[in-house]
């Protein structure tokens, strides 16, 4: 009797198990062991069949990325791994936290992956500083594209932006992840839930981050919601970084060292102050970098 072995990639993971979908595109499950409890959604691995009949997986493949966050204790938990693109999902309701959405973008630019940021809900009213933030994010450089439900040419451009790339949705509890994927997967079965309207928060429907095939050769990973994502290592290069208009300005500033903090003859500071930077993120920056 020849047993099977091959390679696959994780679709999803229920504590010791894994369903995979190998290169022959056949769903297994497989069993892991102690060695494979950093393995996630997304993981490239390699497996093998059993005598019994069953599935065991063998090793976890390199990865390209892997996004994290702090958990109890602030443990860092993996929750997806060899993504291509962050699609940051923003609503109108509940309100954005756009501190929150501020350390998503600098997480996709340590991974080295591409940003998204979505304005969902669009057919709801947003005020006039909400729209002022989607705006300054266009002006710097970010894609914000306008999505609803509703509204079946906005979904049309989001997949046209999703084909070939493994993509994340993440976002705070609430704003439309779920409901936006069922959207784009047709005939994928997902919880959908409501936001809470007495606390304008919603309930974390999507038990499992789970990734799913679309039409057009790419990937759709589904997290849990994320009310308060606090990321892993972001050190002073990260933020630096991560702030893409400030790190951008840096090179004019008078120190090449600059923090852009006290420092005199600070472009970073400079632009602050004539609005050209918006405030909210450089206090932020600030914040991030724990300075008073």
């Amino acid at each position: 009797m020849t047993l099977l072995h091959g390679k696959g990639r994780v679709i999803a993971r229920y504590g010791a198990e894994f369903e995979i979908s190998t290169d022959q595109k056949k769903i297994i499950i497989a069993k892991g062991r102690n060695k494979h409890r950093d393995v996630v959604c997304g993981d490239f691995v390699s497996w093998k069949e059993e005598t019994t009949g069953s599935y065991a997986l063998v090793d976890m493949l390199p990865r390209k990325n892997a996004l994290s966050r702090s958990g109890f204790r602030g443990q860092s938990r993996t929750l997806a791994a060899n993504i291509d693109q962050v699609i940051i999902v923003t609503a109108p309701e509940p309100r954005p936290d756009w501190e929150v959405v501020d350390q998503l973008l600098i997480v996709a630019k340590q991974l080295n992956t591409n940003s998204l940021i979505l304005h969902h809900k669009s057919d709801l009213p947003a005020d006039d500083a909400m729209q002022k933030e989607w705006k300054y994010f266009r002006g710097i450089g970010y894609q914000v594209l306008e999505t609803s439900i509703n509204d079946s040419e906005s979904i049309k451009n989001l997949e046209k932006l999703l084909a070939n790339k493994t993509n994340i949705l993440v976002g705070q509890s609430g704003v439309g992840k779920s409901s936006l994927a069922q959207k784009i997967l047709k005939d994928a079965k997902i919880k959908i839930g409501e936001v809470s309207k007495a606390t304008q928060f919603g309930q974390h429907t999507t038990s499992v981050t789970r990734l799913y095939d679309l039409p057009d050769e790419g990937y759709l990973i589904d997290s849990p919601g994320i009310r308060d994502f606090t990321p892993d290592n972001l050190n002073l290069n990260a933020i630096h970084n991560g702030f893409i208009e400030i790190a951008k300005l840096s090179a004019q500033c008078r120190f090449h060292n600059c923090q852009h903090v006290n420092e005199p003859d600070c472009a970073v500071k400079n632009a602050v102050e004539n609005g050209s930077i918006n405030k909210r993120r450089y206090m932020n920056y600030l914040k991030l970098l724990e300075v008073d």
